[in-house]
Order: structure tokens, then C-alpha cells, then sequence
């Protein structure tokens, strides 16, 4: 079928996806050289809901702007016009599109992809060094709606998919010998009908061909992008990442260690946006997507549960007025020498340990919240005897917080199995004349090999991740975790 063709089932059918009067707008100020910055807020303003979502994007951990963004003016003064544009352009399309979903389609598997391919397409182009990173992920979240369009107009196309589109290949082939074009191209179309730039139109329309010889560097990430939500979408495993790997060295010379780091900041990148992105998903309608559900699946430790460890753990008050302890700065300045020696170190060895008291509440129930107090004091004082004096102590109620700074996670886990043991065989003497023992478990997390996490909270994270999974196993138990420890169940 021809270009022609498409043409005439496009301007014969009312039952396209239209663009909604906001995206109109914003894709009329794109092409204007001379946009003011009232121009751009009074557009993004005029849906409270909008600007709303697009202040949590720019605080959210895929800008990592440093700063935080109150206002839709702030927002275009740190992101730039192109960036805000194309963001508030993704979040009125996915609201808008989702409202107007055809009959044949599994929607959920819809959004899951195309959601994970723009979270891919952005990750990737920063590591290619693609300047903007927010029209990839535009271009990368449209890459498909040429299927949400022929499921409006031709939805006997998808009737036949015995598992929805699941699998891609499959669906493409059934576009073709069916309608003898792809969603591809027909959708490449209707952005092109709704003005959208010409650079977005170029990579959908060529987001399934082999770019592995192409210069443009956008286009190669739009197309890989696809390839790297499949990935993740079927479960990942030994041989869809060795298959993987392979396309990505082709297409960019991305080697495996390279590979295994992507992979680990797109899974970790899923889970940033998801909550954001599925959200309005979810406020349209029937439709129910849960990004995360599906990373966390593919993953070998329970990461949705990460962000709400160290969240619950720095919220810990307990003995908070009982005066500061000789030799422990605060978790505010702990974390802010974390975020230096993190920008610092970066590519030498930094670990991050948290090693609670599992007893001292119980123990205070029973001889007093003096004795409580005091035994802190005296965990506070054998910790710094076992560490550095360049190492860093906080505390966050019953558990203490250990920067080791050069200390590589296998050093890091020697020095807090010494720790646990001291307690371990230790007895201390209280009011009554009893002696108590303390019960401790760790948690330590820490770069290795040639991966790293890739921000110190996500390095606090992991240390609390591991917390939890320490003391769910029992008393001075102590529990690892790597970036590898992520990657085992994707790669196999």
C-alpha cells in the first residue's frame, strides 16, 4: 500500500486519536523561534492537572536538577523551553490518547511498552550523549501510537493476536499482511498530520528498521528503545540479554559491561517513573498500568520496596532528645557528605552500612529509657573504634548510618561482620544488676566490578534494602547488596 493510501484512510476516517487543544498549542509554540516565557506558562497553566505532573517530573529523579521546582516558571528557567515543551507535550498525550482507546488492543500491554521504551530511549541517549534527552523520550513514547490509530479505524487488524501484542514482531507482521504497511509508518503519519517535529516523525516511521549503520544518533535510540522494553517485558534471561548485548554493540558500540550498567539504570529508571507516568494512566479510565509491577517481577531483590526502606528508616525519631552523641554528625549532614564523597569518588570504591539495634526498644520496656540512652553511648563509641577517622557516623533512631569511604563492599562487609561479633559476645551491665546483650543486624551496599549505583540515594536505598532483608533473616545476620545483585535475574 502506498503513501497515497495511507493518506486516504487517514483523511476518511473520523475515528482517528485527535490531539488535544492543549497539544495543539504546544506544539504551535515548539515552531515559534521567539517564545516568551509568559507564552509557554500561560499554555502549560491552563490545565491545573498538567502543570501539576510536570513539577513532579521536574523534582523527580529523572532530571536531577539539585534544585527544587515550585513553579511552571522555575521549571522552564532550569529544564529550557525545548525540554518543558516536550515533557508537558508526553504528559498531554499519554492523558489524552489514553481517553480515546479502540476496542481490540490490550491497552495495559500498550502503555507498559511504551512507557519503558521512553524511560530506555532517555537513558540510553544520555549515554550516548544526545543533547535532547526529553524529545528522545517523546519520540520514544510515540514510537507505537500508530497502533492506538488502526485500532480506531482498522481494529480487525488485532482481533486475530491470539496473546494481544505481546510479542511485536508478530504484531508487525500482521499489520503488514493485512494492511500491507506498518503501525510504523502509519503512525509516522498522523504525527506528521499533527505537526509534531520533523526529527520525532523520522524516528517512529523508521522505529523498527536496523539502524546499527545509521549516524543519527536520535533515530538509533528511538529504534533500540523498542527492543530494550521487549527485553524487560518478556522477563529478560540469559539469552534475550546476550541477544540484546549484541544489538547494542551493533548499533552503538556498547560493550557488555556497558550493557549491564544500562540495563541496571533503566530498571532503576522504570521504577522512578512509573509511579509518575501510570498515575495518569490510571486517572483516565478502565485502563490500569503498573510499570513497576512488572520491573520489580524481573528482578532478583524486591526493589519496589527500596525507596519505602530508607523513607521509613530516616523518618526513625526514637531517643532524638536524648542529646547528641560524641563523634555522630546528623542525618542531614550525613547525607550531604554522602552526596560530596559520592560526586568526588566516583569510579573509586564508596560504601554505605546500617547496622540497627533489633533489641533496644524492648530493652528499654524492661530497664528504662536511662538504659536505653546509655547503651546508644556505648555503641556509638565501639563503632568508631572499628572505623576510620575519615569514615562518617549518623544515627536514625535504633540504627546507626556508616560512610566508608575508599572501602570497597567486600572490605566494608569484614569490618561490620567484626562489629556484629563484638556485640554478639558482649554483656552489658544495667540498673538491676542483670547483664543484656544486644542484638544487631546490618545491612551494607557498595559499588563492585565496573558498576556502580548511579546517585548516593539510590546507594542509600540499597543499604536499607538490605537492612530490612537482614533482619528479616534474624540477629546479627548481615546482608549484601551490589548492583550485580539487580542484575541477576534480567541477565541470567
Amino acid at each position: 500500500m502506498s503513501d497515497s493510501d495511507i493518506a486516504k484512510i487517514m483523511s476518511g476516517e473520523a475515528q482517528l486519536p485527535t490531539m488535544p487543544e492543549i497539544g495543539r498549542q504546544l506544539i504551535a509554540l515548539r515552531s515559534q523561534p521567539d517564545i516568551t516565557l509568559e507564552e509557554l506558562v500561560q499554555v502549560v497553566s491552563l490545565d491545573v492537572a498538567l502543570a501539576g505532573t510536570l513539577l513532579r517530573y521536574a523534582n523527580s529523579p529523572a532530571h536531577n536538577l539539585g534544585a527544587t521546582v515550585e513553579s511552571v516558571e522555575r521549571a522552564v528557567i532550569i529544564m529550557g523551553f525545548k525540554a518543558v515543551l516536550d515533557v508537558a507535550l508526553s504528559l498531554t498525550l499519554i492523558k489524552s490518547l489514553t481517553e480515546q482507546a479502540g476496542p481490540s488492543l490490550d491497552y495495559n500491554q500498550f502503555w507498559k511498552r511504551s512507557l519503558i521504551a521512553a524511560v530506555a530511549a532517555r537513558e540510553l541517549g544520555r549515554v550516548q550523549r544526545e543533547e535532547a534527552l526529553d524529545e528522545l523520550f517523546l519520540a520514544a513514547l510515540l514510537q507505537d501510537i500508530g497502533m492506538l490509530a488502526l485500532d480506531r479505524v482498522k481494529a480487525h487488524v488485532y482481533e486475530t493476536l491470539a496473546d494481544g501484542q505481546c510479542n511485536h514482531e508478530q504484531v508487525c507482521a500482521t499489520e503488514m499482511a493485512s494492511l500491507g504497511f506498518d503501525h510504523a509508518k502509519f503512525g509516522a503519519a498522523l504525527l506528521k498530520k499533527w505537526g509534531l517535529h520533523d526529527r520525532t516523525v523520522m524516528a517512529v516511521v523508521s522505529s523498527h528498521d536496523d539502524q546499527s549503520q545509521s549516524e543519527q544518533g536520535f533515530l538509533a535510540c528511538v529504534a533500540a528503545s523498542g527492543m530494550i522494553a521487549d527485553f524487560f517485558l518478556a522477563g529478560g534471561g540469559k539469552v534475550a540479554y546476550q541477544r540484546l548485548s549484541k544489538t547494542l554493540y551493533r548499533y552503538f558500540s556498547i560493550r557488555d559491561s556497558q550493557c549491564m550498567q544500562l540495563i541496571m539504570d533503566i530498571d532503576i529508571a522504570i521504577n522512578h517513573a512509573s509511579s509518575l507516568f501510570s498515575s495518569i494512566v490510571k486517572s483516565t479510565g478502565d485502563t490500569r498500568v503498573d510499570v513497576a509491577a512488572d520491573a520489580t517481577s524481573i528482578s532478583s531483590s524486591p526493589r519496589a520496596k527500596q525507596p519505602e526502606a530508607f523513607v521509613s528508616l530516616s523518618r526513625e525519631t526514637y531517643l532524638d532528645d536524648e542529646g547528641e552523641l560524641d563523634g555522630i554528625m546528623s542525618s542531614k549532614a550525613f547525607e550531604n557528605s554522602l552526596k560530596n564523597s559520592f560526586k568526588m569518588l566516583r569510579g573509586r570504591p564508596i560504601s554505605v552500612a546500617f547496622l540497627s539495634i533489633n533489641n533496644l526498644k524492648q530493652l528499654e520496656k524492661e530497664h528504662g529509657r536511662k538504659v536505653a540512652s546509655l547503651l546508644l553511648r556505648v555503641v556509638s563509641r565501639k563503632l568508631q573504634e572499628q572505623i576510620r577517622i575519615e569514615d562518617f557516623v549518623s544515627r536514625y533512631g535504633d540504627t546507626f548510618a556508616l560512610i566508608l569511604l575508599g572501602s570497597s563492599i567486600e572490605d566494608t562487609a569484614r569490618i561490620v561482620e567484626r562489629i556484629a561479633e563484638l556485640f554478639r559476645e558482649a554483656r552489658y551491665a544495667v540498673a538491676s544488676g542483670s547483664k543484656v546483650a544486644l542484638e544487631v543486624s546490618a545491612g551494607v551496599a557498595g559499588s563492585s566490578g565496573e558498576l556502580h549505583f548511579e546517585s548516593e540515594t539510590r546507594l542509600l536505598e540499597a543499604a536499607a534494602d538490605a537492612l530490612m532483608r537482614a533482619r528479616n533473616a534474624g540477629n546479627y545476620t548481615i546482608e549484601l547488596q551490589t548492583p550485580e545483585h539487580r542484575l541477576m535475574a534480567l541477565v541470567g
